[in-house]
């Protein structure tokens, strides 16, 4: 391939002698395209070598401006019979002479070559020379297609039944698109899929979709959107069909419904991952049997990073299903259409039509090296766009500058910026007034006064620039990628600067999408695209968008997320199931290829999210609450191992801190939080200063992770800050995005304290999970406030909370209520009955504790779905008992180490339904204590009395070239997995054998040397599953260590193994670093890994933490009284 680089720089004219040259000595073709010619000496030259070349039989088209400037080299070019076609608004500017190509930023006019400085690129691979014929090829198209007039289109009376009318009333003729998918839509028995260009009037053939399964068939219709705003604009569709009769609901991320609200709804209007979370919702699931036609906008993103899996899985369900549910299908262009068609068996209903002719050119423009400083690289940008819009506002093609002119363009400009930051930057240079160390406000409002507005994910006054530029009040509009898959917005000129958006490259779906945006429909016969592209990236971008965008499977990347959800719905019961599953996504489809879907459910075996056994896979309680609350398994799974580790906090506000900390630090999303760190690093820093050092060095790296907890930070403890003016450069609503993203983590460990799971730090999650949900309420809902909020949205229906809750929670202040214990009377204007407040109120927590009989702590609830969770101190050590359901007692762990003397038992109630209690008591021990405490040993075997029989190991399967190829560490790798796995049957076992110890360095010294105990050692053999070595009494060495890590996996730790001295050791995660579980004479041991596959090359050994031997005993969590309130 060769790049020749061409210029006018440094008073060099190569680039006017390539072209010159190349033109001169053509033989067979003379293609150009070029926006300004005139007659002056250097550009008559070229226009003369273009004459000789058509005079010697040289194929030559010219495409050019219909503009006056440009008419005296039109009238020669006709006398020449020269083929020339007017392109308004042409601004690329190429030549390709014979089977070489030049594309340039050079107009032909005297300024341009003989003063301004311009560059090009030489392209000589038939493939570039190729797209750059493709381009020429399409604007000839689009001139022909301008001229042929309007097509054939349809009354609605026609095609239309009679009883869908009223419904659809804003049509009274269907367009070619519409004419040709309705009559399939309404009589086709099977899965439909119709793909058409952005704008052509796939919305109808949905709502034809939906009428025929609502009114024709008599059964609800889900329609699926990938955005919220989309969401919003069916949402209106909804809302018409309401007043006819039918009920709609909006499912979104920010709302939520009632499952009672669900079921009598005859439409759903939903976002896919909210439907996808009402799908796994067991109470929803058969009613979702019941839905006849599910209707999947935009169903090409099955090819998007983030949302494509989700749908893929989805779509897989239902795919074999059509005599149950319909799919119908809506898709913008796609270049692998009949492979993902025929993938779910859909008919293929194809059309280019669009109500308007999209011209789409590149800007290509020199950018800096990739080193360079990033301001470097946005004035790049700065300039190219600049002179763009100068040559779109100034028909004259010499405007510099753009200013108060932008707002007599002809045609609206919308211009798609990738970041906020280069919103503001944008929208500044348009409107010609500063944004560096502006605000928000003061930006927009100085824009919108010079005809330019801004919009994007909560910009002030963004609606009002939205209706401006809709009704030509303002003639640029300045927006993120948001507003491309948002409410309709068309545009003469849609103008893409960045090739980034966020911190993610730019798709071509999603280049199509903001192009698709130019046009309007019934006002303009055309609409015109432009990409700011570097100039060495031009090649690509233009081949990239020739190709066009195919959807590419995206399952894969999410493969163990996808599984766990599956094998909640029962898609997948055993092993073999999941392959079987494999072969009906779009991943096989693709690549016919069966993924190793085993290495997936090892890590939802190994991590506790699903058990396996002789009857096959389940998930476990841990598994099912992760599946039905969205949460990657990934970051479920580092929370889990955070929670296994956690310290006790010394008070409330560090409880809080520690709580947030874990979140934030674990949550993938919220590590990468897409934030500029430049801008927030003060804020960030300040709000953190008066922290528990304990906690943030804990922080890692990510700042993402350090933005969310000064988001919390603020909303929690100062929010004040969040409705006052922002420093200037910054938004509170990067904030606010934060904010809104946390509680559901933190309603997820709330969870884990009535599975058992953890002692105090689900109470602390559950409270801040409701303060953040609820932090714009007035008054502030304080510490504590978490149980209040807990009741009072149980009185409401999920879709009355955000409009009804102010009003509720404002009167329970005013009469002086801080939690619901007191409340006993159903309050007025709630949606439950008083039947139904009395089972609110039975479900509080409610905890006391009576004397302790020696080791027996008599327990009093009237609460009965609870687990009592109790965590024992001697102020050296700590140990941990739990029971569930609760009766009316339960037996206490005595930590280790403690004859006599003293112990505090600090007791945390969690119920099924989300509250929680706290009570703590001193315990005077008995003289005979020791003797009085449950031999480890015995309580261990009395528990491995009851686990299943474990009759074989489930191993992997090789075979053919696949064995042969596999390499002796991988076999063994593999091999381990199934017998590292954290069943939850075993956690009873290893709290026994842990002498309940919570100090985690203590509880896996204890577990190993109470296993050794526990099992007779014999000679090496096949390895067994944990509760088959538990059961026998017995194991070989490697045996022990492989039970040791399942026990330690059981009690939450993340375990693995590796091989030292050519033995299996277990191994430990705690505080971020993996460990060798047994100690040594020396801190530090070298292995070699097997799982994880990757370690440093030497390891600490667990050790033992200090202790003051003469730490007082009194309660750890008595800070607890603060999240309670009772």
């Amino acid at each position: 391939m060769r790049r020749l680089r061409v210029t006018t720089y440094d008073d060099g004219n190569s680039l006017y002698d390539t072209v010159l040259e190349l033109i001169t000595a053509a033989q067979n073709r003379v293609w150009i395209k070029i926006p300004w010619w005139d007659t002056s000496p250097q550009a008559r030259r070229l226009l003369d070598a273009v004459i000789a070349a058509k005079q010697r039989g040289v194929d030559v088209l010219v495409l050019c401006r219909p503009e006056a400037s440009n008419d005296a080299v039109l009238r020669k070019l006709r006398r020449a019979d020269i083929s020339l076609t007017s392109v308004r608004y042409i601004h690329e500017k190429e030549l390709i002479a014979d089977d070489i190509a030049v594309t340039h930023s050079m107009n032909f006019t005297r300024t341009e070559i003989e003063r301004n400085q311009n560059s090009g690129s030489v392209f000589d691979t038939p493939e570039e020379i190729d797209d750059l014929e493709a381009g020429f090829r399409t604007l000839l198209d689009n001139r022909e297609a301008v001229s042929v007039g309007e097509e054939e289109w349809t009354p609605s009376s026609v095609l239309i039944p009679p009883d869908f009318q009223k419904f659809l009333t804003r049509y009274d003729r269907l367009n070619p698109l519409q004419s040709k998918a309705v009559p399939v839509v309404l009589s086709s028995p099977g899965h439909v899929m119709v793909v058409a260009p952005t704008s052509a009037g796939k919305t109808l053939i949905g709502e034809v979709a939906a009428l025929r399964s609502i009114v024709g068939e008599g059964r609800p219709a889900v329609w699926l959107l990938p955005a919220r705003a989309l969401a919003a604009e069916i949402g209106e569709t909804a809302k018409r069909w309401n007043e006819h009769g039918i009920r709609a609901i909006e499912l979104t991320g920010e709302t939520n419904m009632s499952s009672e609200a669900v079921r009598k709804a005859q439409l759903w209007v939903a976002t896919t991952e909210k439907f996808e979370a009402l799908y796994r919702r067991s109470s929803l699931r058969e009613f979702i049997g019941s839905v006849g036609c599910l209707i999947i906008d935009e169903v090409h993103l099955v090819g998007d990073p983030e949302r494509g899996a989700t749908l893929e899985s989805l779509i897989a369900r239902l795919r074999a299903a059509e005599a149950r549910t319909r799919i119908v299908a809506l898709s913008a262009t796609v270049s692998n259409a009949d492979e993902l068609a025929s993938w779910f068996h859909a008919q293929l209903i194809r059309s280019a039509w669009r109500p308007t002719i999209l011209n789409t050119q590149f800007v290509a423009y020199d950018a800096p090296a990739a080193e360079e400083r990033r301001e470097l690289h946005e004035a790049a940008k700065d300039r190219a766009l600049r002179d763009l819009l100068g040559e779109l506002v100034d028909t004259a093609g010499q405007s510099t500058t753009v200013g108060l002119s932008a707002a007599t363009a002809e045609g609206g400009v919308l211009v798609f910026c990738g970041s906020k930051n280069a919103v503001r930057r944008t929208a500044a240079l348009v409107a010609g007034v500063e944004f560096r160390e502006v605000d928000d406000e003061q930006l927009i409002d100085a824009a919108f006064a010079r005809g330019v507005g801004i919009h994007f994910r909560d910009a002030p006054r963004a609606g009002r620039a939205l209706t401006a530029f809709k009704e030509r009040d303002i003639r640029v509009l300045v927006a993120t990628s948001g507003l491309s898959t948002g409410v309709n917005t068309p545009a003469r000129f849609v103008v893409i600067r960045d090739l980034e958006l966020g911190i993610s490259a730019l798709e071509v779906s999603q280049a199509q999408q903001m192009f698709g945006r130019a046009g309007r429909a019934g006002q303009e016969p055309e609409g015109f695209g432009f990409m700011l592209v570097p100039r060495d990236q031009e090649a690509l971008w233009r081949h990239k968008l020739a190709d066009g965008y195919t959807a590419r499977s995206r399952v894969v990347d999410r493969l163990a997320d996808t599984v766990l959800a599956e094998i909640l719905l029962r898609s997948i019961r055993h092993r073999s199931d999941a392959s079987t599953w494999f072969q009906e996504t779009f991943a096989y489809a693709q690549s016919r290829e069966v993924h190793d879907v085993d290495e997936a459910l090892d890590f939802l075996v190994r991590r506790g999210f699903v058990t396996e056994s002789e009857d096959g896979l389940a998930v476990t309680e841990i598994g099912a609450l992760t599946s039905r609350l969205m949460i990657d398994v990934e970051s479920a799974a580092e929370l889990l191992a955070a929670l296994a580790e956690v310290p006790v906090p010394a008070d409330a506000a560090e409880a809080e801190e520690y709580v947030l900390q874990m979140t934030a630090s674990g949550v993938r999303s919220l590590r990468e939080w897409p934030v500029n760190q430049r801008t927030y690093e003060a804020v960030v820093q300040e709000a953190l200063s008066s922290w528990s050092r304990r906690v943030t060095s804990r922080l890692g790296s990510h700042f993402g992770s350090r933005f969310c907890l000064a988001a919390a930070h603020l909303a929690l403890r100062d929010p004040r800050r969040l409705h006052a003016k922002p420093p200037r450069g910054m938004s509170l609503a990067d904030f606010r995005r934060a904010i809104d993203e946390m509680p559901r983590y933190l309603a997820w460990i709330s969870a884990l304290g009535y599975l058992g799971s953890a002692t105090w730090a689900p109470a602390v999650a559950g409270d801040l999970a409701r303060r953040l949900s609820w932090w714009t309420l007035s008054p502030r809902p304080e510490r504590g406030s978490g149980r209040l909020l807990w009741m009072l949205e149980r009185t409401l229906h999920p879709e009355n909370r955000r409009m009804r809750m102010q009003n509720l929670w404002g009167r329970a202040r005013q009469n002086g209520y801080s939690s619901p214990d007191r409340i006993n009377a159903r309050p007025r204007d709630v949606d439950v009955s008083t039947e139904e407040f009395a089972q609110v109120a039975r479900s509080r927590a409610d905890l006391q504790l009576a004397v302790p009989d020696r080791l027996t702590l008599p327990v009093t609830t009237a609460t009965a779905q609870s687990r009592v969770t109790v965590l024992s101190s001697t102020g050296t050590r700590r140990a941990v008992s739990t029971v569930c359901p609760v009766l009316d007692r339960i037996e206490l762990a005595l930590p280790p180490g403690r004859e006599a003397g003293s112990m505090v038992a600090d007791a945390f109630l969690y119920t099924r339904d989300g509250d929680f209690a706290y009570r703590n008591v001193v315990v005077e021990l008995p003289d005979d204590a020791v003797g009085t405490r449950l031999d480890p040993l015995v309580e261990a075997a009395r528990l491995v009395d009851d686990l299943p029989v474990v009759a074989v190991v489930v191993k992997k399967k090789f075979s053919g070239l696949r064995r042969l190829l596999s390499s002796e560490r991988k076999k063994r790798r593999m091999s381990l997995l199934p017998l590292l796995a954290p069943d939850p049957q075993l956690r009873p076992v290893a709290l026994a054998l842990a002498e309940h110890e919570a100090e985690p360095e203590r509880a896996v010294l204890t577990l190993r040397a109470n296993l050794r105990a526990f099992l007779a050692a014999e000679d090496s053999h096949v390895p067994r599953p944990a509760a088959a070595v538990l059961r026998s009494g017995h194991a070989c060495d490697d045996e022990f260590e492989l039970t040791l890590a399942a026990l330690a996996g059981a009690l939450q730790f993340d375990t693995g193994a590796a091989i030292s001295g050519e033995k299996v050791v277990a191994l430990v995660k705690i505080s971020g670093e993996w460990h060798l579980a047994a100690p040594t004479k020396e801190p530090f041991v070298q292995v070699e890994p097997v799982v994880p596959e990757e370690l440093p090359p030497v390891i600490r050994t667990v050790q033992e933490r200090e202790h003051d031997p003469d730490a007082t005993v009194t309660p750890l969590c008595d800070w607890m009284q603060e999240f309670t309130q009772s």
